[in-house]
């Protein structure tokens, strides 16, 4: 399930460090190729609930499983795109059932682990998200720059096979479960509102910077490093992720806050390392924001799940499609203020995202979930 979740998280963020080459290729802008990100988590914020609702009653082993078939179907038609179009179609296909993985595979990895240790189990699988960007996009981007984007992409396509057969001889059959009567899951949810108010705003902080992390990069250090820059935002969720998983199941309020107060520290280091042009001092920053941007998934799944813990499935699709209108909307600011000439406006978005997600966390969900 965690190499699942890193093969399919690289697919989703595999223009991260490729934006130039593919914009060269198929004749579009940067800020076009960015978008891309936007249209993926578009689509799964509309056909997550619908299809989650749909699929209920269904086996979840096999569910699982179809879901990386349609990521390969993207993955074929992204690789032999003619034209910006047919490589929207290509995201487009994987986007259709990447909310349905996600909104399976936490709730699944919970029902695998032992009572008391939901966070631990959300954190193992993490680790294969995280490692996407360790290994997944730092390769997919060197193997980009040495034999091309497309090649690059057919090699992901022979991960996703492997991933494959991986589910089909590991994973266990597991019916699904049956949900709480509307009563009682209406108890359970006080707090999603706020929280999905919260995912929003420290999602969207995150990717209107994430998104454009190459172009922090080359701005600052040239790009040859964009590669190093990716692997050390990576290396250092990895660490984000491994502090947490350790943790969360007992302090889950306090580390989500840490991970938004954090955004907001490197946003304003970022933009002072971007002013001076330091190489240096933006590495410091991708390894602060890094470490941040790790860690949120974790806390902020494993905060989800509590509240929700009658309706798991519910509570999971409704996080992964507010995760995904975040990165939506991340991107597709970001992209507004790149293609207005204003690199710095990104960061910016983070600071000012970071501290409201902070402060609705702190003085509404806090209260409804102590």
């Amino acid at each position: 399930m965690s190499f699942a979740a890193f093969v399919y998280v690289t697919f989703e963020m595999f223009a991260v460090g490729l934006i130039s080459p593919m914009a060269r290729d198929l004749g579009v802008s940067e800020g076009q190729i960015g978008l891309l990100m936007s249209v993926y988590a578009g689509l799964v914020a509309v056909v997550t609930i619908p299809l989650i609702h749909v699929t209920r009653n269904v086996n979840r082993r096999p569910l699982l499983i179809a879901t990386l078939v349609f990521l390969l179907a993207g993955i074929v038609l992204q690789a032999t795109a003619a034209n910006y179009w047919m490589l929207v179609a290509g995201r487009v296909t994987a986007a259709f059932t990447h909310g349905v993985f996600w909104s399976l595979v936490n709730p699944m990895a919970s029902r695998l682990a032992p009572p008391g240790q939901t966070g631990k189990a959300v954190a193992a699988v993490s680790i294969g998200s995280t490692l996407s960007l360790v290994l997944g996009s730092p390769l997919t981007t060197a193997l980009g720059a040495a034999i091309g984007w497309r090649a690059s992409t057919w090699v992901l396509g022979v991960a996703t096979i492997a991933s494959l057969a991986m589910l089909f001889t590991s994973l266990p059959s597991m019916p699904a479960t049956r949900t709480a009567s509307a009563a009682k899951a209406k108890n359970t949810k006080s707090a999603i509102p706020s929280l999905v108010v919260y995912v929003l705003l420290a999602v969207t902080s995150i990717f209107a910077t994430f998104t454009y992390l190459a172009l922090l990069v080359e701005a600052t250090a040239g790009h040859r490093f964009v590669p190093y820059g990716v692997s050390l935002y990576g290396f250092a969720g990895l660490v984000g992720i491994t502090f947490v998983g350790r943790r969360v199941d007992r302090r889950m309020i306090r580390l989500n806050a840490v991970a938004a107060a954090t955004l907001v520290v490197s946003a304003i280091a970022g933009l002072a390392a971007l002013s001076s042009g330091a190489g240096v001092g933006m590495f410091v920053v991708i390894a602060i924001f890094g470490m941040a941007a790790g860690a949120l998934p974790t806390v902020a799944t494993t905060i989800f799940l509590h509240a929700g813990q009658r309706n798991q499935d519910l509570a999971s699709s409704v996080y992964v499609v507010t995760f995904q209108v975040g990165i939506a909307s991340g991107s597709a600011l970001g992209a507004a203020a790149v293609d207005a000439g204003y690199l710095s406006g990104t960061l910016a978005l983070t600071g000012v995202l970071g501290a409201l997600a902070f402060a609705v966390l702190a003085l509404w969900s806090r209260t409804l979930l102590r």
